[in-house]
């Protein structure tokens, strides 16, 4: 995967540490706060979908899946989670309402979901910062297309982040596994993305390329940075 941040590793960038870091969930303990923070996220607007979020599910400890978590700096509660799943021998959670167009399905791909932050406050920072996380766990297991799934009106906060419909016509579809309710499926090149960012001048490459979150999962923007550039170093001899 050669990307322009891969390139120039070595050039000078922007460290910001944030008032929270985010894990991976490994534990029964640590996926019954992220079901929790989902209960309550998801009860405020869908009080049936929350109460069915309350406990984890199978797929939370499945080895497809990958549960994360922000927890606050200022006393280690939990603060709001998402979850990546990573098709391998298995369709993704979307395709069980949508049957994706076979040029989408090439390759390596993965669906964002669950995401959900209890409390009001801070929110955006927040759901920017879980997004990041997402993105770069995708990154470093050569994902190569995103989904994500978004009810109205929420797809209007995904607009800043260049994505592309699924469905041109810019349909909701139903979702079994989000309770039947219409959402937005909206996919992404996990490998072009930054570029796109750059040519149009999107404030989130700087966000999520230019600036380093070593609070996101261990670093793991550095540390795929360097793998991927000592790819490109072993490519060119």
């Amino acid at each position: 995967m050669s990307t322009p941040s891969a390139i120039n590793l070595l050039a000078e960038s922007t460290t910001h540490l944030l008032p929270f870091w985010i894990a991976k969930a490994e534990t029964d303990h640590e996926f019954e706060l992220a079901a929790k923070a989902r209960q309550l996220a998801y009860g405020r607007h869908l009080p049936q979908l929350g109460e069915k979020l309350g406990e984890p599910d199978d797929d939370d400890r499945c080895d497809e899946f990958a549960v994360l978590i922000a927890y606050a700096k200022l006393d280690g509660s939990c603060i709001g989670t998402v979850r990546i799943q990573i098709s391998r021998h298995r369709p993704l959670a979307l395709e069980h309402s949508f049957g994706l167009p076979p040029a989408l399905r090439e390759g390596r791909i993965a669906e964002i979901s669950r995401l959900a932050i209890p409390a009001r406050s801070n929110g955006l920072a927040l759901r920017l910062m879980l997004i990041k996380a997402a993105y770069w766990y995708c990154r470093s297991n050569l994902v190569d297309r995103a989904f994500l799934c978004v009810r109205h009106p929420v797809d209007r906060q995904y607009r800043r982040f260049d994505l592309e419909d699924v469905l041109p016509s810019i349909e909701f579809i139903p979702m079994a596994h989000i309770g039947m309710i219409p959402h937005r499926i909206f996919w992404f090149d996990v490998s072009d993305i930054e570029a796109r960012w750059l040519m149009n001048a999107n404030p989130l490459h700087a966000l999520y390329i230019s600036t380093s979150h070593p609070d996101l999962l261990s670093n793991l923007q550095a540390r795929t940075l360097l793998q991927e550039t000592r790819g490109l170093l072993r490519s060119h001899g």
